[in-house]
Order: C-alpha cells, then structure tokens, then sequence
C-alpha cells in the first residue's frame, strides 16, 4: 500500500482544477478531507507571473498539485507547437516559482511520458529520460516537462524545497475533451464511433504502441506523490503497451460499432513505441493502477454517450 500523507483540513491548490486531470484530482482530495481550491485560466492566467504570483499569495496552501496544461492530441500538438511549448513552460515555470516563494510544502507537478526521448528502450525507466530528443511532433511541449522537471530538481538542490513529478502514461476517462481537435487517441476514437456507423478512420498505420491510464488512477498517483520524497521523476501507469490497432479494435468492442478499420497513413503515427515501466512506483511508492482498459474503456464510454446526449 502507498504512503499516504493525510490531508486532513490542509488547503491545497489544483491547478486546472476544472480540467480533464484536475477535476478529478480536486475531487478525490476533497473526499479526502482537504480543503481544495480548484482553479482553473480564469482565476488566474499562469502564463502571466504577477497573475502567479497574487494567486499564491493570496491562497497560500500547504500543496500544490499542478495539472493545468494547454494541450491535446497529436493532430493539436503538430499545428500548436509555439502555444505547447512556450505557454507550457510559462505555466510550470510561473507556478513554481511563486509556490517556493510563498511557503509551499510540497509541489506535485504532472509530468508525461512525452517527455521521454522517441528512439528508448521499451520499457521506459526513468534514468533514460535525457538520453535523446523527443518525438518531433509534441517536441515542444515534452521539453517544456522537462524543464519544469529539471529546475525541480534544482530548487531542491540548492534550496532543499520539495517538488516531485510523477510521469503520467497517456490518459483517457471521463471528462476529457469533446472537441474532437484536442481530443487524446481514446476520446477521439470513441467520439468517432458514437457519431456514424461508418467504417472507423484510425490516424496513422495502427503499430505504434502506447500506453493508457485511466484518469481517476492517474488522480489517486497525484495524492500519492505527496509522500514521494525527492525530485527524481516516478513512472506512473500500467505497464501495458498497446497498438493503436487494439485500441481501436478495443474501442469498437466498448462502443458496439460494427466497424471495421480503416488506418489513414496519411496521419502521423508519432513516437513508434511508448510503454513505462512502472516498477519504482510499485516497489517504492507502494502504487499500483487499479482501472484495466476494458473496465476504464467502459466506464469512459458511458460518459461520453451522455455528455453527448446518446442515452436512450
């Protein structure tokens, strides 16, 4: 079992509280008995640092748990390459650095598996994060974790203050986008499915492989970090690899479609393998998920079906 730091009564701020990530981060800290305040651009536009600066400032809580992001898909990622990897940096960076200087005990910054150099041995293992550059298309916005997780590290060496970043698999659940163009590949492809019964348009060739996490899991790995005691980077997922293809077929399967596939090579396939290995969060955190895809696929696809108002 994980080391699990009580929250008690203690404020906590979820950055991007009203996101994919961060909606369920601040739900289950509440049920946790914190005292959460969740926040979302609107409250405070992070890219700004005065904005940054008056939000911890005036909130002052004992954590942070940092899951605002400007992203989406690959197909968002490949046309937005200034917006992920310039805004992001200015996120992470403005958010950091006001949460040392206003007394934060402990900053829990979400980082991911794109950060991870494109040509690595499966499975990933943390000490191979630097080892070469990430895949070109999310290059950007995988160098922007990377920055935020290496001046973690720095804060900590010269200051001994405690930022932690567990490496996020690719996430899927409830909540995600309904805007097919930042959709990740499984809200794109339920979406998909839900609206025609045409044959399924897949992006790319269908063998790259990648790895899912279901988001309430991935929320529960947040919470946990907080015990994790030094800035090194944690895996945090399932350890399985897919193909876009058994994605896919998976999909279908989840959705009732009838299919069948259709791979659009035209489309990129992105990094060709993705898949961490996850075992220093098992053996050292005491952290497992608990959600496999079929069980997550569906719990997701029921979602979907009435926020797209398709229930019977």
């Amino acid at each position: 079992m994980p080391t699990v730091v009580p929250l008690g009564a203690q404020r906590v701020l979820v950055t991007g509280g009203r996101g994919f990530l961060g909606r369920h981060v601040a739900r289950l800290a509440a049920a946790r008995g914190a005292e959460v305040i969740a926040v979302g651009r609107k409250e405070a536009d992070l890219r700004d640092p005065r904005a940054a600066d008056r939000l911890l400032a005036d909130l002052r809580p004992r954590y942070v748990l940092h899951c605002a992001v400007d992203g989406g898909g690959i197909g968002w990622m490949r046309a937005h390459p200034v917006e992920s990897g310039l805004d992001n940096a200015r996120i992470n960076l403005n958010l950091m650095d006001a949460s040392f200087r206003h007394g934060v005990e402990v900053f829990v910054g979400a980082s991911s598996a794109c950060a991870y150099p494109r040509i690595c041995p499966v499975p990933f293992v943390e000490a191979d994060l630097w080892a070469g550059r990430p895949e070109p298309t999310n290059a950007a916005y995988a160098e922007s974790k990377r920055m935020m997780m290496e001046l973690g590290r720095a804060w900590f060496d010269q200051h001994g203050w405690r930022a932690v970043f567990p490496v996020l698999a690719n996430l899927y659940g409830p909540g995600d986008h309904l805007e097919p163009a930042r959709a990740h590949v499984v809200a794109a492809l339920i979406q998909r499915c839900l609206s025609s019964d045409a044959p399924l348009s897949v992006w790319g060739s269908g063998r790259a492989t990648r790895e899912h996490l279901y988001v309430e899991d991935a929320a529960d790995a947040l919470l946990a970090m907080l015990a994790w005691p030094t800035p090194d980077p944690l895996n945090i997922g399932t350890g399985v690899e897919v193909s876009v293809a058994e994605l896919a077929q998976a999909v279908v399967q989840a959705t009732g479609h009838p299919g069948p596939l259709r791979f659009d090579p035209s489309q990129p396939d992105g990094q060709p393998r993705k898949c961490l290995d996850v075992t220093r969060a098992r053996q050292e955190l005491g952290w497992s998920a608990a959600t496999d895809l079929a069980e997550g696929l569906g719990r997701t696809v029921a979602w979907y079906r009435q926020a797209l108002g398709l229930l019977p």
